[in-house]
């Protein structure tokens, strides 16, 4: 699979990444359009509504608000405001009235005097004395008299007061007039007294008439006799007014401040605007009406929106690449990779969706949110990972919001986002290798998550919506963990040259080549698993993988089945040797092809491009010594050069280490009677060799990683060889070991 799509990619070239982010782009669009495509209603008033219809966006009812707001208004109090001075003001009118009848009294008082002595001084003058009788006759002023000399007075009086006092009728002065000083002293404190305590109470306009019947009862209780206090009843009637006055610019300002307060009718998307089975009426018409959905050429936002999002996520990620540089191959297979999980969980989400339509409540929250993130992080890059979490839930706003309300949608929303960020938590490694870590990252803290929600939500805690809720949420924590451990074996098939399943499958013995070095050639067959232990043990010792080194030992040599026997381990006993019959050029030349026919074979049967790598570094540019030197004793004129592998030199820690076990197992083998000392001197002279002669110049093994791996397959090579009988060898090849 990954090889047809690395020759697809190539194929394509620079159209590859644009043609899959299109496609992708399409799938998407199609799989969510169902949510916000315009569709216009069939539906009429008072007829029973077939299904369940809700708001397609959010809109605000207007005339609703209106009405709202001219609600609220009328229901707002009239603002008065109480002036406590004017208690003051009217008792100072009061005293002032009562002033001025003492200054009328006094005067007319100080008039009648001097009349009076006017006339006596008259009758001395006449040399009479004045009578009782023609003192009489001395009048005092009349009433008209009296009221021109009060209304006299008024006139020096300010304009409220002399209102105040005018506003008396010509019978009351004339009666205050009257009264002795004891009685208008009696009279004014009464009056003020009575004014004082109601005016010092808030009076309305439509309470005046009520206070001042209950302030004229209160001088009922007064020494005054009945004329003044008919007198007083009428200072004090007039002296009560209005002090809570209506404040019509305050109750203006708090009504436009009440209006401005009330929120706007909103129909909220998501929001059921018709039960099914129910009657619509005429505000279920008029909310249709506002939304679109009476008209054949509904709102398109909706879908428009779902458009320019997937195009920006389709421009991020081809900008992710350009911006980073990367290998365009690679680059290829991780959007490839994106646009498979992408699309995969789209469509969970979409069919979640449409269950959670047939009224199973809650369903949403199963969607494995995290499972997205986790397998783009663990296989393809966090960045990756970080982009789809976010895609994902914005893409769930267009597939639930139509059908769930605004709220649940956000809740929604933010759960998805926050589960999926927890997947971009985890290294990447294997996940079967972060098996608690991954596991608390993706159930723990959706638990938590789901917790604030339903808080926020303010949902009764003991209810089965909460149960629900926390059911789904934890199962799709564990959903999201066990399907990536599921789907990681199958994503490294898709993706990963060595993938656990291909490198398991090309390890079984029935595989046709491993037969085929079985039957044809059993010794190296034998060879190669012994090298297999030896190799997966010393990588495993390093931190390399050593699966993968185990399976490509298998298959290092296949290329000797095309001369197998001119290899001594497949040499049969009493045979001679047949390089004896061969120049050393020509033996060479065999020995060499081993190398190249096998990365032939492998490609051929087309085996993983690592394992062939391995087939063609697992000799380096090392130098042929044996047959070097037997043609250098023929011909001092030859070249080590010539004698060398053509390599290339190992490029990896797992060709490296095979590169030395092969050479130590067949080294080792054809040793006799070795000892534990003597496989040690020589793996570490084998070792340091390679070193010295710059094989493991190109791979990042160490010299710390290579004592690891010296003291592992001089483990394993005691623990075969040691004490054991002497391998069958040529006796002159034995030296040598040639197992070229």
């Amino acid at each position: 699979m990954r090889r047809n799509l690395i020759r697809l990619q190539k194929k394509m070239g620079k159209l590859y990444i644009p043609s899959i982010l299109l496609l992708t782009s399409i799938i998407l669009f199609l799989i969510m359009y169902s949510a916000v495509k315009p569709k216009a209603l069939d539906i009429e008033l008072f007829q029973v509504a077939e299904e369940t219809i809700r708001a397609n966006a959010t809109v605000e009812d207007k005339e609703k608000t209106k009405d709202n707001k001219e609600t609220v208004a009328a229901t707002v109090s009239p603002v008065y405001t109480y002036n406590a001075d004017l208690k003051d003001i009217q008792i100072s009118k009061i005293e002032i009235l009562f002033v001025t009848v003492d200054e009328v009294i006094q005067e007319a008082n100080e008039r009648y005097e001097a009349d009076l002595k006017e006339a006596r001084k008259k009758a001395s003058e006449d040399n009479a004395s004045i009578s009782s009788r023609q003192s009489s006759e001395v009048d005092k002023l009349t009433d008209d008299e009296l009221l021109k000399l009060f209304k006299e007075k008024l006139n020096n009086l300010d304009d409220s007061t002399k209102v105040f006092i005018e506003m008396f009728p010509d019978w009351a002065i004339l009666d205050l007039l009257a009264a002795d000083a004891t009685s208008l002293t009696s009279m004014e404190k009464s009056i003020i007294a009575v004014v004082s305590e109601f005016m010092s109470q808030p009076i309305k306009s439509e309470e005046i008439k009520d206070v001042k019947l209950k302030a004229n009862n209160n001088l009922d209780y007064s020494d005054l006799d009945s004329s003044m206090q008919r007198v007083a009843g009428l200072i004090v009637e007039n002296a009560i007014v209005e002090n809570n006055i209506y404040n019509a610019i305050a109750t203006e300002q708090k009504k436009e401040e009440e209006m401005a307060n009330v929120q706007p009718s909103l129909i909220l998307q998501g929001q059921v605007i018709i039960q099914e089975g129910h009657v619509v009426d005429s505000n279920n018409m008029h909310q249709l009406k506002l939304l679109g959905l009476l008209d054949n050429n509904s709102s398109k936002q909706a879908m428009y929106g779902l458009i320019v999002l997937i195009f920006t996520q389709a421009l991020l990620l081809f900008y992710l690449g350009k911006s980073r540089k990367e290998d365009r191959i690679e680059h290829g297979r991780q959007i490839t990779f994106y646009s498979i999980i992408m699309v995969v969980s789209i469509l969970l989400m979409k069919g979640l969706q449409l269950i959670q339509n047939a009224d199973v409540e809650y369903i949403g929250f199963l969607y494995p949110a995290a499972l997205i993130s986790t397998l783009l992080t663990a296989f393809g890059a966090r960045r990756f990972g970080i982009l789809a979490n976010g895609f994902t839930a914005a893409f769930s706003i267009f597939i639930f919001s139509p059908d769930s309300g605004t709220s649940f949608s956000i809740v929604l929303v933010l759960f998805y986002l926050l589960s999926g960020m927890m997947g971009t938590m985890i290294t990447r490694t294997k996940i079967t290798n972060q098996f608690w870590s991954s596991f608390i990252w993706v159930t723990v803290f959706n638990a938590l998550f789901i917790s604030s929600f339903i808080l926020y939500l303010n949902i009764q805690l003991w209810s089965q919506q909460v149960f629900l809720m926390v059911i789904y949420a934890l199962s799709s924590g564990i959903i999201s963990y066990f399907m990536a451990i599921l789907l990681s074996p199958y994503i490294e098939v898709l993706f990963n040259e060595n993938a656990v399943l291909t490198l398991t499958e090309l390890s079984n013995p029935n595989n046709p080549l491993l037969k085929e070095l079985l039957t044809k050639a059993p010794g190296t067959y034998h060879h190669s698993l012994m090298v297999a232990n030896l190799s997966a043990n010393a990588v495993g010792a390093i931190g390399g993988d050593s699966l993968y080194a185990r399976v490509a030992c298998y298959y290092h040599d296949v290329g000797k089945l095309r001369h197998s026997f001119f290899f001594i381990e497949n040499l049969p006993p009493g045979m001679e040797n047949p390089h004896n019959l061969l120049t050393p050029f020509e033996s060479k030349e065999i020995i060499f092809g081993h190398v190249s026919e096998g990365v032939k074979m492998l490609e051929k049967a087309k085996l993983p491009q690592s394992i062939i790598d391995i087939c063609a570094q697992h000799h380096g540019t090392t130098l042929m010594k044996y047959f070097y030197v037997v043609a250098k004793e023929k011909d001092d004129t030859v070249l080590e050069d010539d004698f060398r592998y053509p390599g290339p030199k190992p490029q990896t820690k797992e060709a490296a280490v095979i590169n030395i076990a092969d050479s130590a197992e067949a080294a080792v083998r054809a040793m006799s009677h070795p000892t534990r000392e003597t496989i040690e001197n020589f793996v570490h002279n084998l070792i340091n060799g390679r070193i010295t002669d710059g094989q493991f110049d190109e791979c990042s093994i160490s010299l710390q990683e290579l004592k690891l791996v010296e003291k592992s397959i001089c483990e394993g090579l005691n623990g075969t060889f040691h004490s054991r009988i002497e391998y069958p060898t040529l006796k002159k090849n034995n030296q040598l070991g040639i197992k070229e």
